[in-house]
């Protein structure tokens, strides 16, 4: 009977000791008073970092290799605000991965400071070349300033997908 009593409160305290992704979720908003959005989850987060290192990167290598030489403002402001969105996304998740302790959304906050910083200089160089006079173009020596940036900007997020395809931790079908 003893015997019976005490597998039965351990079948009913093992699930409590537990802590899933809503536990961890609702400890972070108690314990940093913030409230996330219903569909941040660690999977969103994952599967936002992973359409940045693909899809957002190979789209980001289109608009280099072909559009961004021509110096047309409006294209230049619409990847400024696609990396803008994008940043903001990820900094979102960032927070979210982080306070929930779940990590961070690229691997660790080194690489993820270093995405972040590269993505804001990219912006930051676009944004100055939308701003500047001259119509509607800029020159083509401004221009590949902005390439530049966009450059070390694909070297670095290459170089953190290399790393989690080392790990095993990113397939590419």
């Amino acid at each position: 009977m003893k015997k019976l009593f005490i597998l039965l409160s351990l079948l009913v305290c093992l699930p409590s000791q537990a802590c899933d992704e809503t536990c961890k979720r609702e400890a972070a908003m108690e314990e940093h008073g913030v409230k996330f959005p219903s569909y941040l989850t660690a999977s969103y987060c994952q599967d936002t970092s992973v359409a940045f290192l693909l899809r957002a990167r190979e789209s980001l290598q289109s608009y280099r290799d072909e559009k961004l030489t021509t110096g047309h403002k409006g294209g230049m402001r619409n990847i400024s605000n696609f990396l803008k969105q994008r940043k903001q996304w990820l900094e979102e998740c960032d927070q979210y991965l982080a306070l929930t302790g779940q990590g961070r959304v690229f691997r660790d906050e080194a690489t993820t400071q270093n995405i972040l910083t590269a993505i804001d200089s990219t912006t930051a160089e676009l944004d100055r070349l939308v701003a500047s006079g001259g119509g509607v173009h800029a020159p083509a020596s401004q221009a590949e300033m902005a390439g530049v940036r966009m450059d070390q900007l694909f070297m670095v997020v290459d170089n953190h997908r290399t790393d989690l395809q080392l790990r095993g931790q990113l397939v590419i079908r």
